[in-house]
């Protein structure tokens, strides 16, 4: 729809062949239509395209009487001054209602794919717990109870029977190196130094690394402690879990740096947001390996980063290392809870 709009010398508005009084008493007409909640947008970006003579556009909802409903529209006017008259916009009007529906539609399928998400990363969060659990206890204790019965054997059978005596340490060995593994296993699934808090766990998570790997691991962090949600904490220490894991499978690595620090925006707390950069001097990741099918690592960590409303770049060059970086906004009770700083630590 091609229109002209008028506003007046004494700001009043109008549109042409219309007077104020009548389309005050007119709620059909344009600005009677438009939704109360998005008057005031309307009035705002009309108010700027009036004083700057800029281009005015704006979107928003119009309940159309006829059709006993609310159409979306898109409004684009150049403005001109006119002596006598005041301002006068002309530009289009186009419908725009199917494709705000869509984007609506969309939205709300992308938020029951993250609740779907979210609930399944949760419930495979609980099913570790619950699998550590029980293989601490049972398994656990399946092999405590076989130690004892063995020393009890070795303490009854004659120093003679040399034979069965060396049979039976050595199946006390092999009870040993699998409770170590069960141990390994549980710690996997549900590491205890998660109930210390994240940088604990990203600390000792660190220098497990480095004794598995012989790779130095440097971590750096500015606050004693950041108190955070039990899911945020999880998803945050599995990004960092991954990108260790990306670091001893393709890096090529021979050291590596860990940065887990909390910064603002100016004086406002709910600006605050938690950085995890992990570095390597490796082999750099490239724009290929980032597009490769099989890349499940890190959209696994881009997935992680995006259900905490935060956001996740795997970035480097060949022979410059690779740099992987989380950023997640804090919530304002989170931000209180932040330590006083401290030196940074660092693990080999």
């Amino acid at each position: 729809m091609v229109f002209q709009y008028v506003q007046g010398e004494d700001g009043r508005y109008a549109l042409p062949f219309v007077t104020v009084e009548t389309l005050r008493s007119n709620p059909e007409l344009f600005m009677d239509i438009v939704l109360p909640e998005d008057r005031e947008s309307l009035r705002r970006s009309k108010a700027e395209s009036a004083a700057g003579l800029g281009t005015w556009n704006w979107e928003g909802r119009l309940w159309i009487e006829s059709f006993h409903d609310v159409k979306w529209i898109s409004l684009r006017a150049s403005p001109r001054r006119e002596e006598g008259t005041g301002v006068i916009w002309e530009g289009i009007i186009i419908n725009i209602t199917q494709s705000r529906r869509r984007e609506a539609e969309l939205k709300e399928s992308h938020e029951r794919l993250r609740e779907v998400s979210s609930h399944v990363m949760a419930a495979r969060e609980h099913e570790r717990i619950r699998i550590a659990q029980e293989i601490h206890d049972d398994l656990g204790g399946n092999l405590t109870a076989i130690k004892i019965d063995l020393d009890w054997l070795s303490r009854h059978i004659g120093e003679d029977d040399a034979v069965l005596l060396e049979k039976i340490q050595t199946i006390d060995r092999l009870v040993d190196r699998t409770i170590d593994s069960i141990r390994r296993m549980s710690r996997d699934l549900r590491p205890g130094i998660m109930d210390f808090g994240i940088v604990a766990a990203i600390e000792w998570e660190a220098g497990e690394f480095s004794k598995r790997l012989g790779i130095p691991c440097e971590v750096s962090c500015a606050q004693e402690d950041i108190d955070l949600e039990q899911d945020a904490a999880v998803a945050v220490f599995r990004i960092f879990q991954e990108a260790l894991t990306n670091i001893a499978k393709h890096g090529r690595a021979s050291q590596a740096w860990v940065r887990l620090d909390t910064c603002g925006s100016g004086n406002d707390a709910s600006g605050c947001v938690l950085e995890l950069e992990v570095r390597d001097n490796g082999r750099g990741i490239t724009e290929l390996d980032k597009a490769k099918l099989n890349s499940f690592g890190i959209r696994g960590m881009v997935e992680r980063a995006g259900l905490l409303d935060g956001k996740l770049t795997v970035s480097g060059a060949p022979g410059e290392g690779t740099t992987v970086l989380l950023s997640i906004p804090l919530a304002p009770e989170e931000n209180d809870t932040l330590r006083d700083p401290r030196p940074g630590s660092w693990h080999e």
